[in-house]
């Protein structure tokens, strides 16, 4: 039921004769929609980088070929085991020399040995071979830190995405709206916001499958919070959202008459 009504909203996007219905209801329902083009579409994303992933490991091992010589000396002393978090900690540095077993965390660190869990098992790492820059037991120990911290940035990458399209669907409603209120074809702001969140299928699809595979030609704008805004996307976003207000017009007119 939920898919059957999702690919109706999708097609009800390129048919003008559904516009009236569609911009008919809370802006929330627009914003609901375009999330779920955006988790589609991110999704594809993600498949799409899982071949750097698997070469993430070799890419490594070449980067610290850079790598001359490379020394770690000093001394640590603690009072007590560090906990990262304190409760249910994710990460144990404990270098106060007693003897320590590691127990659910998945990194371990004492003054010896780095102990790190896998899905293979627990795995431990001499910190001479660190210090000593033993290029394949480094280049792992980064891969699986990457790896580790992989579901975070897949997060709050997600989210930061969503949230820009959140405000731009706002922003480019309001410049729709004040745009169509000095023509003939004005509509009330709800309706201009919706349009916009209706009108960005295309949009946000190719926009963020070409973030992975090539963005370039999207014209970056500005960039930040590592995320990225792009001309070419934001303009077509513009006239997509203009043209569904000028189509929702005419058909609404022509419904009227009919009536």
């Amino acid at each position: 039921m939920f898919l059957e009504d999702f690919t109706k909203d999708i097609a009800r996007t390129f048919n003008p004769k559904w516009y009236d219905t569609l911009v008919d209801a809370p802006i929330s329902k627009g914003i609901k929609y375009y999330t779920k083009i955006l988790v589609i579409a991110y999704l594809v994303m993600v498949i799409l980088l899982i071949p750097s992933l698997v070469s993430l490991k070799s890419d490594i091992q070449d980067e610290l070929t850079k790598f001359e010589q490379f020394e770690a000396k000093g001394t640590v002393l603690q009072s007590s085991a560090i906990q990262i978090p304190e409760k249910e900690p994710l990460i144990i540095i404990d270098a106060t020399g007693n003897e320590v077993n590691p127990g659910r965390e998945k990194v371990t660190i004492t003054r010896d040995s780095l102990y790190y869990k896998f899905f293979a098992g627990r795995k431990e790492v001499p910190l001479s071979q660190i210090k000593n820059l033993d290029k394949p037991v480094v280049s792992k120990l980064l891969l699986y830190i990457l790896l580790f911290i992989a579901p975070s940035v897949i997060f709050y990458t997600f989210a930061g995405i969503w949230l820009k399209y959140f405000l731009f669907a706002f922003l480019v409603g309001t410049i729709v709206f004040l745009m169509a209120d000095l023509t003939r074809f004005s509509q009330p702001w709800r309706k201009c916001v919706l349009a916009t969140c209706y009108s960005s299928t295309i949009i946000i699809s190719v926009e963020t499958v070409s973030s992975a595979v090539y963005s370039k030609w999207m014209v970056p704008l500005v960039s930040f919070w590592n995320l990225h805004i792009y001309l070419i996307p934001l303009v077509a976003w513009l006239i997509l959202s203009l043209a569904f207000v000028v189509l929702l017009h005419f058909f609404k007119s022509q419904k009227h008459s009919k009536n």
